[in-house]
């Protein structure tokens, strides 16, 4: 039985330049030097030592003759697959009869057994750099380009920022990635300010981890009214295509998520109970990102929101949990924390005590802020912003509409009190019709109009039939937890208003009341001050300018009020507007005619979600102002964000004509005169940061709560409830400052000293890199920022970015000039050919792994590779490592200062600075150069990280410059 057994095949013919041994050669290597075949056998040939004759053997007879510690290349079998490149020899194993390396990859830091066979045995940098063998004349110009091939991959992978965008990242969206990718864990709250491009700090992020091999499977959990800004976002700035759960796929057996990699879904779609269940069975998942991750809130001693849930339930199913929101905080530092908790449970306890040892929040939050971000020159990317409170004038007729609306409300609400199990839903009606009030006389009139219709029964043509007492409460519940999104107030009313009772009044005499108000409403319209105002003053002078204004209203019935008096007054100006009840499609496509051509838009809140307008407008008017004031900083945040070139203006409307507008100018007054009292710094006076703590003010006076419980409309309490509450939110933001005084937000001094890279560097890379390659560099165009190629026969029809065939080719690294000029090819690392003369320059093929040259000091420069992995051995974390022995100095510098300049310009070959006649000395500056690079490796390890691989990529020996 056991000669039935089959042996192993030991005919494989091991490779040129491959080692080996052989059984009756103990301790003695060779080198296989040739092949033949005779007859039908293969024949190797081997030098044996450097002594002796070459002799030819059969396979069978030779071992592998690799040890521990040696660097070698694999020489696969196929027509398809490339090599995986250099590594380190780590271990020998004989197995079923053959003879298995142990490979530690260079690239990847992946550990293989393969077979000896296929493997050559090549002359590491270390061995050139001790004996000082360089390869050529130009060895100075090869180890350049071989190190700017490693650090513009290097920053790649850990930035993004080299990869195919159709964006410019600001250096702040870097640095976040670059922190996030250089830490020793992916889940992370990334806080910018509204408009500072958190979803392309997402992109770039995402773009970094596929590099790495970390981001094939990713979820994005947003509100629904950005789904399809976050697809269109990642499919035409960063060429991902991500499918929307629930539009553009379903799932109906959990094994069809197999079939979805890049998925979107709206929070509130994942929160149901139906669906939720469904993305339980949806795998892990390499990415999980939230926008908006303010809205998962628990509070103490209380239920958590379906929201909240939803997030416990999805932490299970990713190691890298990305939050984002540019209101974390919000006053309230117990949701805060919880929220924390959902992105690390590992540090509960340090969470708990978060007051008394802030710290902790740097562990988890990244921040920048408006007021100090910059540009890649150093310039501030904000002009700043400047408020005008425009005061309106109060007719008679309107202070006699406000009088009678108080009384109806006094009739509504006292009924409200008496109507049992239907007051609820009575008062929250007339709570409805005051914010309606404070909008615009045209917004209550129509809520008026339909109750009217509604009690003469007189159908409407989007009326539904009569609510039960659940429904109704059910209503109110959905509208108050999603009230930011909704425009069409008086239809909530309304159908809040059809309880059982059907048209019955909710008092005695309510439709005269309200025939009175019409009337009275219709007298205030003839005559509007506020309206009038706001076209002579506002307007006007913008229309003589031809400066475009953006126009924000809360709801459509002052929306359409405001279209028809615009075209009534410009019939030949344009007057674009979008709205919670407006499709993608119809939305986009009055964006666009605003950009190009109409010089108004006027938006509501839930149809400018999400929306950015500053293209081509930097004036803003607010024609009412809403009862939750955090909207008037997302309104603004439509267009003081980035890429806005002028100062944003802003007009607020305010006017006195009643109770709650009263009220809210009251609560501007003491947030306006707190933030300008913060704003002092010493003698000086800070104008953004101003603006930043206004903002932060009123994310924190809940001022619609405070309106909605005065149903006696007592302008004494309330005033003293503003000032409770703008105290309340000082003392919140005080708070918040001492917890995030710990976070390291942008500085551009500090990010000054990391050298970066940017397409510039990728084109300075190419240019010199192409001669190698037998690419003629014709010209340079496009004031530097082009080159026209001429490819040699062999790369003609090769790449398919190329035109079939083309002999002549124009190639830019600048995204934006690539965008308008078609026949520019883009170059960048998801080019095919820019990423074979990345690899082309780090391969052995190349070489450059040693040189002397010019440099700013003599001494010692090696370049490392040092890699680290998590607890299951899976390599996630490298980083590239200059290290510099100055001459007669035993203490090497990790990331000597001059190693960008060394890069960025041709040097000349020189004699190394030290005796290469003298090994021993030369092999003692390779070990302590690779000794400060463990150094590193070492003290960059946590419990997460831990070490991989320290890789010498190059080394070369620099000369002082000549006097």
């Amino acid at each position: 039985m056991l000669n039935d057994i089959p042996k192993p095949n030991s005919d494989i013919a091991p490779s040129l330049n491959c080692f080996v041994s052989h059984p009756e050669r103990e301790g003695v290597l060779g080198i296989v030097t040739g092949h033949k075949t005779e007859g039908s056998e293969t024949l190797i040939q081997v030098q044996w030592g450097k002594a002796r004759a070459a002799e030819w053997h059969v396979p069978s007879e030779l071992r592998s003759g690799f040890r521990v510690g040696n660097i070698v290349q694999d020489k696969p079998i196929s027509n398809t697959r490339k090599t995986l490149g250099t590594g380190a020899v780590r271990a020998v194993r004989r197995i079923a009869g053959r003879d298995m390396v142990l490979v530690q990859l260079h690239s990847t830091g992946e550990s293989r057994w393969l077979p000896y066979e296929r493997l050559v045995r090549l002359r590491d940098a270390s061995l050139k750099y001790i004996s000082a063998e360089a390869s050529g004349a130009d060895s100075a110009e090869r180890f350049r380009l071989k190190a700017l091939a490693y650090a513009l991959d290097s920053w790649n992978q850990i930035t993004g920022a080299l990869d195919r965008l159709d964006v410019d990242p600001l250096p702040h969206q870097i640095d976040i990635v670059h922190r996030i990718m250089t830490s020793d864990q992916s889940n992370w709250l990334i806080a910018d300010d509204v408009g500072l491009g958190k979803t392309i700090e997402v992109g770039l992020l995402l773009a970094a981890m596929k590099r790495r091999r970390q981001a094939r499977r990713v979820l994005v959990v947003c509100p629904a009214g950005v789904v399809r800004q976050w697809q269109d976002e990642m499919r035409y700035k960063f060429n991902e295509d991500f499918l929307i759960y629930g539009m553009d796929f379903n799932i109906s057996q959990p094994s069809h998520w197999a079939n979805f990699d890049k998925a979107i879904v709206s929070i509130d779609r994942a929160k149901s109970d139906a669906h939720s269940p469904v993305f339980n069975d949806s795998g892990s998942w390499d990415v999980i990102v939230f926008d908006e991750a303010h809205h998962l809130t628990k509070i103490e001693r209380q239920a958590a929101t379906q929201r909240y849930r939803l997030a416990e339930r999805l932490q299970q199913l990713t190691d890298s949990f990305i939050f984002l929101t540019g209101t974390p905080h919000q006053g309230k530092t117990g949701q805060f924390v919880n929220l924390l908790h959902l992105l690390r449970p590992d540090l509960g306890s340090r969470l708990n005590r978060v007051f008394t040892n802030p710290s902790v929040v740097a562990e988890i939050v990244l921040r920048n802020r408006k007021s100090l971000v910059t540009d890649a020159n150093g310039n501030f990317l904000f002009r700043g912003q400047t408020t005008h409170r425009v005061k309106a004038p109060l007719s008679e007729s309107a202070k006699d509409f406000d009088a009678r609306l108080r009384t109806y409300l006094k009739y509504g609400y006292n009924a409200a009190l008496n109507a049992g199990a239907e007051g609820r839903a009575i008062g929250f009606v007339m709570t409805t019709y005051r914010k309606l009030a404070s909008s615009s006389v045209a917004a209550i009139e129509r809520a008026l109009t339909r109750r009217k219709r509604r009690l003469q029964g007189i159908a409407d043509a989007h009326a539904g039939s009569a609510m039960s007492a659940s429904d109704v409460e059910e209503m109110i519940d959905s509208f108050q937890e999603g009230d930011d999104g909704q425009d069409d107030l008086e239809s909530v009313a309304d159908e809040v208003s059809n309880l059982n009772a059907g048209a019955a009044p909710f008092f005695e005499g309510e439709l005269l009341q309200i025939d009175e108000l019409l009337n009275a409403a219709e007298i205030v319209k003839r005559d509007d001050r506020k309206l009038r105002q706001f076209l002579s003053d506002i307007v006007d002078p913008l229309v003589k300018r031809r400066q475009r204004l953006l126009i924000f209203t809360e709801y459509r019935a002052t929306q359409d009020y405001l279209v028809d008096a615009l075209k009534s007054r410009f019939p030949n100006k344009g007057v674009a507007q979008i709205n919670g009840g407006m499709s993608l499609i119809e939305k986009m496509a009055n964006i666009d005619r605003f950009n190009n051509s109409a010089q108004f838009m006027v938006s509501t809140e839930a149809g400018g979600e999400g929306i950015n307008l500053h293209e081509r407008c930097h004036v803003l008017a607010n024609y009412d102002l809403p009862w939750n004031p955090r909207r008037l900083v997302q309104r603004t945040g439509r267009l003081y964000r980035y890429g806005q070139r002028e100062r944003v203006i802003a007009f607020n409307l305010m006017t006195d004509d009643g109770f709650d507008s009263s009220c809210l100018n009251m609560m501007l007054d003491r947030v306006h005169s707190i933030a300008k009292d913060m704003s002092e710094v010493g003698d000086e006076f800070n104008e953004g940061l101003e603006t930043e703590i206004v903002g932060e003010l009123l994310e924190r006076v809940d001022i619609a709560s405070m309106l909605a419980n005065n149903r006696v409309m007592d302008i004494t309490r309330t005033e003293r409830e503003i000032d409770n509450a703008v105290a309340r939110a000082k003392e919140a933001q005080d708070q918040q400052d001492k917890l995030f005084s710990h976070i390291e937000g942008y500085d551009p001094q500090a990010t000054a000293a990391l050298h970066e890279f940017g397409p510039q560097d990728a084109l300075a890379f190419l240019e010199s890199i192409l001669p190698y390659k037998s690419v003629d560099v014709r010209s340079r165009s496009r004031n530097g920022r082009a080159l026209e190629l001429e490819l040699p026969e062999e790369m003609r029809g090769r790449y398919a970015e190329f035109p079939p065939r083309a002999t002549f080719v124009q190639v830019t690294c600048d995204r934006q000039l690539a965008a308008r000029n078609r026949n520019l090819v883009p170059m960048d690392f998801s080019s095919v050919f820019f990423s074979d003369l990345i690899k082309f320059a780090q391969s052995p093929e190349f070489g450059g792994e040693y040189a002397g040259l010019r440099g700013p000091e003599s001494g010692a420069l090696a370049l490392c590779k040092i890699r680290w992995q998590n607890d299951q051995g899976q390599p996630r974390w490298e980083t590239m490592l200059p290290v510099f022995l100055p001459k007669g100095d035993s203490n090497p510098i990790a990331n000597p200062k001059f190693f960008g300049a060394l890069l960025n310009a041709q040097t000349q070959s020189v004699q190394p600075s030290m005796d290469r006649s003298n090994p021993a000395d030369r092999q003692k500056t390779t070990k302590t150069l690779l000794g400060r690079a463990h150094d590193e490796l070492a003290r960059l390890c946590t419990t997460r990280r831990h070490p991989n691989d320290v890789v010498l990529l190059a080394a070369a020996d620099l000369a002082a410059p000549e006097p």
